[in-house]
């Protein structure tokens, strides 16, 4: 994990564990109280330790949040491969149910204003991989294609998912699912047509 925004990258367990402490006391904050009233000395608080121990590891709140949506994110990801691979679902059903989820994981950040996440092109590239082996493991593209369809379903999806979070419309989330699941699955089927002519 890069940690760039982390004053100290914790190597000893005692260390791994305060900042444990820090994110998730940083959590009941957020769940408890509005963005504007997030605070590094409200975290160390609730986290029962000194403003000056928290500023050993995280320089401000922004480092705070952004190690939290790494993290955030990261567990998105480990879900959405799951789905993706759960063999007691047909192919279609494990892509409709990791899009569902990725639509309301995704939308849920932008409930509070998270700085820019450097890792995300990178994490944004492991799920681009995860797919293409799911369409690969299904056959739904052969061994020799190239890594286009992943590449644009991703984009498709997370495209969608980014505007919805945005708008702030998780209530009526789901036709946009279907939507967006029903897109996928005929881009699958169109690229195949497209193969199988060349």
């Amino acid at each position: 994990m890069k940690t760039a925004l982390l004053r100290k990258k914790p190597k000893q367990k005692r260390s791994k564990l305060m900042v444990n402490n820090i994110l998730e006391a940083s959590i009941r904050i957020l769940k408890q109280h509005p963005y504007q009233l997030f605070t590094t000395n409200r975290v160390a608080e609730a986290a029962g330790i000194s403003v000056g121990s928290l500023y050993q590891y995280f320089p401000n709140k922004q480092s705070i949040l952004l190690e939290l949506e790494i993290r955030a994110v990261n567990e998105m990801i480990e879900n959405v491969e799951k789905l993706l691979f759960e063999k007691k679902f047909k192919p279609e059903q494990r892509l409709y149910r990791a899009i569902e989820y990725f639509f309301i994981t995704e939308s849920s950040f932008y409930e509070i204003p998270f700085s820019s996440n450097f890792e995300y092109p990178a994490q944004l590239n492991r799920i681009k991989i995860s797919v293409d082996s799911y369409l690969r493991s299904n056959e739904f593209i052969n061994e020799k294609a190239d890594t286009f369809l992943s590449e644009y379903l991703v984009i498709l999806v997370s495209g969608i998912a980014e505007q919805l979070g945005r708008r702030g419309d998780i209530e009526n989330i789901k036709p946009w699912i279907e939507m967006t699941f029903d897109l996928a699955m005929h881009s699958i089927q169109y690229h195949r047509k497209i193969v199988n002519l060349n």
